[in-house]
C-alpha cells in the first residue's frame, strides 16, 4: 500500500461499526484482533476481542486525509492527535502485527496473555464442595481444560481439570484469576 497508516479512535465497543463504515467509504482498514479467554456461567471459551480496544488503523494517501469525513464516520471519534498533528503509524508496526496473525486473522498471543496463567504458576482447583486443592499449572489441554500437578499425599499428581475450576494463587494466598471476565 502506498499511503501512510494512521491510528483512529472509535467510540467504546464500536470498532466493528466504524470498520464497516470506513470500508463502505473505500478506505483500507486494519483492525487487529485476538482471541481472549472468557469465563461466564460455568463456561470457558475464547472470544474475539480487539488487540487495541477503541482503535483501528486506516491507510490513507495524501488526497484521502480528510479528517472531517474520517472523524464524522459512524462509530468513529477521529484520528489520534497531538494538538493539530495526526502522526502516522510506522508501516513496519502494521507489518509486524499482520505477520503475527494466524489463518483466521487473529493475532497469536502467548498462553499467559490469553489465559492469565503461565506454566509453573501456583493455582487452586476449586472442587464441587467448594474445597480447594493447590497445584502447579502446566498448560492447556484443548480449549477449556488445563493440566495441573496437584499436591496430593506429598506428591504431585498430573490431573486434567476444567479451566473454570482454576484460580491463581499469589504468595499471600489470595485468588487472582477468579475476577477475570
Amino acid at each position: 500500500m502506498k499511503g501512510r497508516w494512521f491510528a483512529i479512535r472509535t467510540q467504546p465497543r464500536k470498532e466493528h461499526l466504524a470498520r464497516t463504515h470506513y470500508l463502505r467509504q473505500g478506505f483500507h482498514v486494519y483492525f487487529p484482533r485476538i482471541l481472549k479467554l472468557r469465563r461466564h456461567a460455568r463456561k470457558v471459551d475464547f472470544v474475539p476481542r480487539p488487540l487495541f480496544p477503541g482503535y483501528l488503523f486506516l491507510n490513507l494517501e495524501s488526497h484521502q486525509e480528510d479528517w472531517i469525513a474520517i472523524s464524522s464516520t459512524i462509530g468513529a471519534v477521529g484520528p489520534v492527535r497531538f494538538g493539530s498533528f495526526s502522526p502516522p503509524v510506522p508501516a513496519w508496526f502494521i507489518d509486524l502485527l499482520r505477520n503475527r496473525e494466524d489463518g483466521e486473522g487473529f493475532i497469536r498471543l502467548s498462553l499467559e496473555q490469553r489465559t492469565g496463567l503461565k506454566p509453573g504458576a501456583r493455582v487452586k482447583v476449586i472442587c464441587a464442595d467448594m474445597t480447594a486443592i493447590e497445584g502447579v499449572f502446566q498448560g492447556l489441554k484443548g480449549k477449556d481444560r488445563a493440566l495441573v500437578l496437584l499436591d496430593l499425599l506429598k506428591r504431585q499428581i498430573p490431573t486434567v481439570v476444567s479451566l473454570n475450576a482454576l484460580e491463581t494463587v499469589q504468595g499471600d494466598g489470595y485468588p487472582m484469576l477468579s475476577n477475570l471476565p
